[in-house]
């Protein structure tokens, strides 16, 4: 048989294998990428809730700032007006040593004495507890704050908030349920056409806060969901005859596959292509720079970039986050560690996960690169995430004790958007508090966003933290955010983030320029 036959048929032999591979592969992965979309969905949902919960908490704190309660006319305005800025609570009631009282007339005879009878549920902080409230004309959410003194209560509606999470697809064929961890259900979702629509042998998926005793259930018709976001068979078919021919081709003639992802980021690490930028900080009243946060930016030698959204979680997940976090200390201490001796008011800032906070030997391991990078200690800052939870809350006190007897500082990064909440400000002893652009988009739109970063001002400076502002964008939200006191930002206002040349370019220019009045 000529080579030229023998390369055919082992050819064909490889396509046919190949190709009833990837038919298994194709259906394997279109199902683990359905699960995981209607994972992402449930978190969704169970974050949307605890932010419900967050706010009220907030409002609460509200109150007890302005003293003791007597249910005077002035203390019943008081909680109306957090009831009515509060986006999730409907009612509120403050016990006391003094009495109780509702917000507004009339509700003892509606509520009764149910918020006394109820089975009540306690969060991961047990000075709140949680429990379902069911009456003829209302249903929702009860979040209890217990105090030395009394409680406040608060009713949250909670009707409307799992509709607008399903695709049009699953909508008329799913049920999703939010319920307390006893299975008591305070917002629910059922088809038009009723929970027939849904089935007697429906797939299930399942999710449940960390924070919070609550958790959220999907259950999906299991025709539906068998041919959600499936590819046409011909489209399959085609696809599979088409790489089934190419797979079996390359691999006759003994090719090697394509690098991965993967593999490119090592070749980036070990050749440098993956730089750091660093976005400036400045003083919101007199425009000059305070510091610059670095950050990390994937170049490819033909000029391409690959996004932080796609590399920093490859990076995290297979346990690269240690050698791009020092590769970028080892590179910003040849570009810009002259900068940061010569200036000791100066501080770059970067980031680090939980886990790698917890991690053995993290300590020791940072250290010995910032020291051979020739960065000064006192410089540096770490900016640790609100958006991942803190597993061990007694370590990281330790490991946070351990970095401030080294001369580093510690930043909360994404305040008010995540997991750890007050926990993280006791357990990382934070120098710094960074307020998270989501708050600072809206703090010239609406009141509420004003009021949030209001109490997060107040709680960092209550901590004896410095509060910095993100992503400010208009000269609008300066003049708001130097209202509320906050004095250190970061945006795009000021500038994008710079390579080291363009940053000491521009530190060298605002030397220059005279101080901008606030």
């Amino acid at each position: 048989m000529s080579h030229g036959l023998k390369l055919l048929s082992a050819a064909m032999g490889l396509a046919v294998l190949f190709g009833g591979s990837l038919w298994i592969v194709v259906q394997i992965y279109i199902n683990e990428m359905n699960e995981r979309r209607l994972q992402e969905l449930l978190q969704t949902a169970i974050v949307r809730m605890e932010r419900q919960i967050d706010l009220a908490v907030i409002g609460m704190g509200e109150l007890v700032a302005t003293g003791p309660f007597d249910c005077s006319v002035e203390d019943r305005k008081a909680m109306e007006q957090v009831a009515f800025l509060s986006a999730s609570i409907r009612e509120i009631r403050v016990d006391s040593a003094n009495g109780g009282c509702w917000g507004h007339d009339g509700r003892d005879e509606v509520f009764g004495s149910s918020l006394t009878t109820i089975p009540v549920l306690p969060a991961t902080n047990p000075a709140y507890e949680l429990a379902t409230l069911k009456l003829a004309n209302w249903q929702g959410l009860m979040v209890r704050w217990k105090r030395d003194n009394g409680s406040i209560t608060a009713l949250l509606a909670s009707s409307g908030m799992l509709f607008d999470l399903l695709s049009s697809e699953l909508r008329d064929h799913a049920s999703l349920e939010l319920s307390l961890q006893d299975g008591r259900i305070f917002s629910q979702y059922l088809p038009e056409s009723g929970a027939q629509a849904v089935g007697d042998d429906p797939v299930q998926f399942g999710a449940a806060s960390d924070r919070y005793p609550i958790q959220v259930e999907l259950r999906i018709n299991s025709d539906t969901f068998s041919t959600w976001n499936r590819i046409p068979e011909p489209a399959i078919l085609g696809f599979a005859a088409l790489m089934s021919g190419v797979f079996g081709f390359l691999s006759a003639r003994g090719l090697v596959r394509p690098a991965s992802r993967l593999d490119e980021m090592d070749e980036a690490l070990a050749k440098g292509h993956i730089q750091p930028h660093f976005q400036p900080l400045f003083s919101l009243e007199d425009n000059h720079v305070t510091g610059f946060e670095m950050l990390a930016r994937w170049i490819k030698p033909d000029g391409t970039s690959i996004s932080p959204a796609v590399f920093i979680p490859l990076a995290e997940d297979e346990h690269r986050i240690d050698p791009l976090i020092f590769s970028l200390l080892i590179q910003a201490g040849e570009q810009i560690g002259n900068l940061l001796r010569a200036d000791a008011a100066l501080k770059m800032s970067f980031n680090i996960t939980p886990a790698q906070l917890l991690s053995d030997g993290f300590v020791e391991r940072l250290t010995k690169q910032i020291d051979a990078a020739g960065l000064p200690r006192h410089s540096l800052v770490l900016e640790i995430t609100e958006r991942q939870p803190i597993a061990d809350v007694e370590k990281a006190l330790m490991v946070s004790g351990r970095l401030a007897e080294l001369g580093l500082r510690i930043a909360i990064d994404d305040a008010g958007t995540g997991h750890n909440g007050l926990s993280s400000l006791h357990a990382l002893q934070a120098n710094y508090l960074k307020i998270d652009k989501y708050f600072i988009d809206g703090v010239t739109l609406n009141r509420k966003s004003f009021v949030l970063v209001e109490a997060l001002v107040s709680l960092g400076e209550q901590f004896g933290m410095t509060v910095i502002a993100e992503g400010i964008e208009s000269e609008d939200q300066l003049v708001k955010l130097r209202e509320l006191g906050i004095r250190e930002g970061q945006g795009f206002v000021f500038s994008r983030p710079l390579p080291a040349n363009q940053l000491v370019k521009l530190i060298e220019e605002k030397k220059r320029q005279p101080m901008r009045a606030a």
